[in-house]
């Protein structure tokens, strides 16, 4: 249950960026998603390996992750990384909005003083 709430939270996130810049909401809850599970997988990737370095391959059984403190951890970072990826799109997004408004149709011919 808490998944859904977390999909539907990215999605209107996204999905409120993308409209707030004009673009596509879809590929923006697109990158969204992508980001949340890029970011969980990637940390039980580091998680896995680094328990197989400290332990070793024979001391690493299935057991020892299916805590759910575990999952907690990765669902954080699955969010981080949503967090991140959104305020790097946020970022681009006033900079294509604050060039778009520079360079824009009335400024043809115009000298800008500084």
């Amino acid at each position: 249950m808490i998944g859904i709430l977390l999909i539907y939270w990215i999605w209107k996130g996204y999905t409120n960026l993308a409209l707030e810049y004009d673009k596509n909401k879809w590929g923006y809850f697109g990158i969204g998603i992508a980001s949340y599970y890029g970011g969980t997988l990637v940390s039980g990737f580091v998680v896995g390996l680094l328990a197989v370095l400290i332990s070793g391959v024979e001391n690493v059984n299935d057991d020892s992750f299916s805590n759910p403190g575990w999952n907690i951890l990765f669902v954080l970072f699955g969010a981080l990384a949503c967090y991140g990826v959104y305020k790097l799109l946020e970022s681009k997004g006033e900079k294509e909005k604050a060039l778009q408004k520079r360079e824009g149709i009335e400024s043809i011919g115009v000298i800008e003083e500084n």
